[in-house]
Formats: structure tokens, C-alpha cells, sequence
């Protein structure tokens, strides 16, 4: 049995182990519908929802929902009874959602980019769409939207701060546009003469979503310093290396890729050896060298070495690279 975190183990009289399954979180608290109306009118969506069920399951971590009958009988799972002051659990989590509203937000933003900067290349806007659609980024306005309030979750994730999580909130962030953009579908557009017909088949939730993102980050997003700030983690690091080592850094997998938490990616300066010759078990920190003459100092010795420089971990493989050449790039920085 895969072991939840919310379950723990207690023995019975006899000296047998029994499965205790308890999420239930105290401090959950579900979301109205005048609730969400009044999130969409903070920010121009001035329209009913069709659909409130799908904005309320842009709020459910997937910690706080139900477990399979058939494998809590298999296993000796036994579920709590629900506290009367505790939200029941749910039979779907947010991630389908979140799926959804993360294609839709990418779109968004390229073309907001697109049409902000007009004069600028691709390369800057690609910088500033990683920047703006990072999961810290995104979740900091969640935060400062208030989401986190009815973020509905089990309360071991409550204990591990997962309410506050920029990470998290990013992703919860993804869930409630992929909501608005299945409900607001729901739309009825007049096509007396259909022009839409066979070829606007999403409805207007894109456009919806759209208004609705601008607005955020028109008030959440200090442009200024975005503008200012070099986001584009691989390219810092890939100077620093190659002005040092005359080598480009390498991407390996630290571990296989886990569909719950996604791509874990670390960076590597990889000399003397080809980088599919080595695992990631066979390199050796960054910490162990104090500069980098002491990395130049054992290769010297050695004939060849694989330096960890730095790990990510998102869903995203290229957003996980970003982040351990982030991490790379605060490592290295000690050498300046």
C-alpha cells in the first residue's frame, strides 16, 4: 500500500496494525459562489458562474479527497468520522483544473507579452513569460487575491504550511482560470450566420480568462522590476561556466520523474568525460570545493569530474532546469 501521509498506524488489542485515515482539517472553509462572483468583479468579470462546482473544486488539494473503498478494504484502511466542524472529502481533486488553466495562462501571457512589448525579441519575452508564470510568481498573486483562504486541504498539508505554499498556490492559481475557462464556455455567442461554426468551438471562457489575467497582473506585478531582472536562470549560468570551464553546464534527472511532484532536474559541470557516460550518483558537490581553482586543481589530478551545482523540482521539466541553475547560480555566487 502506498502510505498517505494522512494515515497513521495504531495496533489494536490483539498487537495488530490497523490504518487510521484522518484528513479532516478544522480550519478548511468552502467558498461561495458570492464569493467567487466577487474574486471575478475585483477584477472586471462582472457575469454570474454557470457552474459553481467547478469553482469549488478549483479549491481541493488532492490531500482531502477520498481514498478507494476497495483498497481501504484490502489494505485495513479505517477513515475517521467526519467532525461536525470539517468540510466532507471530496471525490475530485483541482489537478484536472489545474492542467487546463496552466495551457490556457501560457497562452495569455505570450500573447500579453506579445502586445506589451512591441519592439522587444523573442528571447526577452520568453524571460519575462518564464518570470511571470513560474509557480512563485503566480502564487504570490494568488496569495495577495486571497485564494488561500478557501484552499481546501487535509490537515497533515495544513501542518506543512502547504496554505502559504507559493508553490502551491500557483498551482491552485492554474485551477481556478481552468474553471473559468470551462465555465465561462458556457457563454451562448449568436451565430445567425455561422462564422463560428466548426472553428470557435471553446466558446468565449478564453477571452474571459484572458480580460480576467491582464487585470492580475496589471495590479499584482511590479513591471519595473521584472523589466530590470534577468529571470532566465540558464542563460546566467551558462556564461558563468563558460567564461570559467569553456564548457556549457548539463541536465541530468536526479531521480525518475514522479507524476505527483514532477521533473527533479540537476545541473552538473560535467569535464574530461562525455555527460551520458555518468549518473548523478557519481558526482560530487559543489560545497567540497571552496573555489574554483580547487575544481581546476582536481581535474588536473584526476583526468575528469561531475560537479552537482544545483537541483529543481517542478512539473514542468524546463521550469525544473530554471530552477536548478537558480540554485546553481546562488551556489556559484560565493566565488565571486
Amino acid at each position: 500500500m502506498n502510505m498517505d501521509e494522512d494515515i497513521r498506524i495504531e495496533k489494536n488489542a490483539n498487537g495488530q496494525e490497523t490504518y487510521i485515515f484522518d484528513p479532516f482539517n478544522p480550519l478548511n472553509k468552502q467558498i461561495t459562489e458570492k464569493e467567487i462572483e466577487q474574486i471575478l468583479a475585483n477584477y472586471g468579470i462582472g457575469v454570474p458562474v454557470h457552474n459553481f462546482e467547478l469553482f469549488k473544486r478549483a479549491f481541493i488539494h488532492r490531500s482531502y479527497i477520498k481514498r478507494p473503498h476497495l483498497e481501504n478494504e484490502l489494505n485495513n484502511v479505517i477513515i475517521v468520522s467526519k467532525p461536525d466542524d470539517c468540510l466532507p472529502l471530496y471525490t475530485k481533486s483541482n489537478e484536472r483544473l489545474e492542467f487546463v488553466g496552466d495551457g490556457v495562462l501560457e497562452c495569455i501571457t505570450k500573447y500579453y507579452l506579445y502586445r506589451r512589448f512591441p519592439k522587444e525579441n523573442e528571447g526577452f519575452m520568453t524571460e519575462k513569460k518564464i518570470a511571470l508564470v513560474k509557480n512563485e510568481s503566480i502564487g504570490k498573486m494568488a496569495y495577495e487575491m486571497g485564494l488561500h483562504k478557501w484552499f481546501v486541504l487535509s490537515k497533515h498539508a495544513e501542518s506543512k504550511q502547504t496554505r502559504t505554499n507559493l508553490k502551491k498556490l500557483g498551482c491552485l492559481f492554474e485551477s481556478f482560470l481552468g474553471a473559468m475557462f470551462l465555465d465561462f464556455n458556457k457563454i451562448t455567442v449568436k451565430d445567425d450566420d455561422g462564422w463560428f461554426e466548426n472553428v470557435f468551438v471553446t466558446g468565449p471562457g478564453f477571452q474571459m480568462v484572458q480580460n480576467f489575467v491582464e487585470k492580475v497582473f496589471e495590479k499584482h506585478v511590479d513591471w519595473i522590476s521584472l523589466i530590470k531582472n534577468d529571470d532566465n536562470f540558464k542563460n546566467i549560468l551558462q556564461v558563468k561556466i563558460q567564461k570559467e570551464f569553456k564548457v556549457t553546464p548539463d541536465y541530468l534527472e536526479v531521480v525518475d520523474h514522479n507524476p505527483e511532484t514532477g521533473y527533479h532536474m540537476g545541473v552538473y559541470l560535467c569535464l574530461g568525460q562525455p555527460i551520458y557516460a555518468v549518473k548523478p550518483s557519481q558526482s560530487i558537490s559543489l560545497t567540497r570545493f571552496s573555489s574554483y581553482s580547487e575544481i581546476h586543481q582536481f581535474m588536473s589530478l584526476n583526468g575528469k569530474i561531475l560537479v552537482f551545482l544545483g537541483e529543481g523540482i517542478h512539473k514542468i521539466k524546463k521550469k525544473a532546469e530554471q530552477i536548478a541553475c537558480d540554485s546553481a547560480i546562488q551556489n556559484l555566487n560565493k566565488y565571486s
